[in-house]
């Protein structure tokens, strides 16, 4: 019995840390990421928001969870934090930077993806994008 040659060697651990899809999943893989970068694409959010309005807006993640998953993002550069100090106490604001932007069309195309293949779960989406995200909203 002969072996059949595979066409490519084996995948290596350390090539595959550097692969582009492997670095953006480590980034967007982390409990709730998704979410607070959705939350920070809405139209409301185009000044920023401030920590208290994005945990209102995600009521069942923690002070601590939101404010690591904040801290892990502004690291990555996806997000600014900005102090206004001419104001007491301070306003802190969250804002994506351009780099975080750029995520608008991966999730967009998350947001399809789910559509198409999420069944009744993703039913109630409108599908139109993060700026007329309110399928999944309560009503007030």
């Amino acid at each position: 019995m002969s072996k059949v040659k595979e066409p490519y060697p084996p995948r290596v651990k350390e090539d595959v840390e550097g692969c582009p899809v492997y670095i953006t999943s480590v980034i967007l893989g982390k409990k709730w990421t998704i979410l607070i970068l959705q939350t920070l694409m809405s139209p409301r959010a185009k000044d920023g928001l401030r920590f208290n309005e994005i945990q209102k807006d995600l009521s069942w993640i923690s002070s601590k969870m939101l404010s690591q998953r904040l801290g892990e993002l502004r690291n990555e550069q996806i997000i600014t934090r900005t102090v206004d100090s001419s104001t007491i106490p301070p306003k802190v604001t969250y804002q994506l930077t351009r780099k975080g932007e750029d995520l608008r069309g991966v999730l967009t195309l998350m947001q399809q993806w789910g559509m198409k293949h999420g069944g009744e779960k993703a039913g109630k989406c409108i599908g139109q994008g993060f700026s007329h995200c309110n399928g999944c909203r309560q009503p007030a």
